[in-house]
């Protein structure tokens, strides 16, 4: 019996010897697998990296700076006056809109791309994304319509920004933010910003058209065919109100809210591209706590009626041929024409308060057809902003 256990010995040793030597290349490959896993997702989600969105967002301004800075270096060996005139012109014809009409330009920051971490778990660009891109197309925006209010020391304050999702952008998938001028009052530049995708294929193109005229028709929610249970803001929208009596005021808050979003989703892209989500920012300009009017910011930049207006027989206006009020700005912006950049802060800080109504050019450059069609617009996107007031209201009930 004996022999018997002590031959039986190495072999239990030679099991428990396997057992370990297995056990022991387990643990050296699982830190080696767990390394690799965290670098593949260290860098799937590049654009969540520190400082990202800082790079993203202000790279457009370093651009600028650079080129301007190239100016100045090829111009260095000139008299400070023949310096100041290339820069004058360059700024003009590079950085300055002049003759534009504000509520025709279209903007087109940049395409975007639904990244996997800007995903939610539907696989779709979560609705928190979608302010993260915003703020890069914001910029980018005021950067192409006002980039020298920046250099007087201004800035532009966000006030609010409202989102209506019409349908999902799936992952891995491309799109544009589309962005144009609504409107504007005497405090507020409304700016509205169109998330699109364009057909891939001729099938998709022709069904672009069926499915814009279901986003149009009142009462049909979107549909969510992953997780259906979740509802979506189309879905509140459209949903009837319950037998509950409601407060009035709720009930006009709601009605503004889906007037104001439907008037802006009921055109179609002229591309023929898939409408995916509104968004509706409201800003402002800010010199230090002063609030300059948008009609002001807007004129300065060269911003202006169709030369129509004003008796001109010009097809448009340009930087050779620049509308009647561009003479006003640069007698104060303008260092060979006797101003300069502080003379126009000082202008837009409230200097611009000492102006006769009557005398008031930049009301005068954005008249006629400009004034009309601001107008009109003016009457949707403020439906919206005071169904976005009624709401906030409705936190103190």
């Amino acid at each position: 019996m004996s022999t018997q256990i002590i031959t039986s010995r190495p072999s239990i040793l030679a099991v428990n010897e396997l057992i370990l030597r297995n056990l022991r290349a387990v643990i050296r490959t699982v830190p080696a697998i767990t390394k690799w896993l965290a670098i593949l997702l260290f860098l799937i989600n590049f654009r969540s990296w520190p400082l990202m969105w800082h790079f993203r967002v202000f790279k457009p301004v370093l651009l600028i700076q650079a080129r301007l800075q190239l100016l100045k270096w090829r111009t260095m060996l000139l008299s400070k006056e023949a310096q100041d005139k290339r820069v004058d012109k360059w700024l003009d014809e590079n950085l300055t809109p002049i003759g534009e009409d504000p509520l025709e330009m279209r903007y087109l920051p940049g395409n975007g791309f639904v990244a996997i971490d800007e995903c939610d778990y539907n696989g779709h660009l979560s609705n928190s994304s979608y302010a993260k891109t915003l703020d890069n197309a914001r910029f980018e925006t005021a950067l192409a319509m006002f980039p020298r209010f920046f250099g007087y020391g201004g800035r532009v304050a966000l006030g609010g920004t409202h989102f209506t999702y019409l349908r999902e952008i799936p992952m891995l998938a491309q799109y544009e933010v589309r962005t144009t001028v609504a409107a504007w009052n005497q405090k507020w530049l409304f700016i509205v910003h169109r998330f699109v995708s364009k057909p891939k294929s001729k099938k998709s193109k022709k069904d672009v058209d069926s499915r814009a005229k279901q986003a149009e028709t009142p009462g049909e929610p979107m549909k969510n065919t992953i997780m259906p249970a979740i509802a979506t803001p189309l879905d509140a929208m459209n949903t009837p109100f319950s037998s509950t009596p409601v407060n009035a005021s709720t009930q006009e808050t709601s009605a503004a809210l889906k007037a104001a979003a439907a008037s802006l989703a009921s055109s179609k892209e002229p591309d023929g591209a898939t409408l995916h989500t509104i968004a509706v920012s409201e800003v402002c300009f800010k010199i230090g706590r002063i609030t300059v009017p948008p009609s002001l910011v807007l004129a300065t930049h060269g911003f202006s009626a169709p030369p129509s207006e004003f008796g001109s027989s010009l097809a448009s206006y340009s930087t050779a041929n620049p509308p009647p009020h561009w003479a006003k700005v640069k007698a104060l912006l303008s260092l060979p024409f006797g101003g300069s950049p502080k003379t126009l802060r000082t202008f837009l800080s409230g200097g611009w308060r000492d102006i006769p109504e009557s005398d008031k050019w930049w009301d005068q450059a954005l008249s006629g057809v400009v004034e009309q069609k601001r107008k009109a617009r003016l009457e949707v996107v403020s439906g919206l902003k005071s169904g976005m007031e009624g709401a906030q209201a409705l936190t103190s009930m």
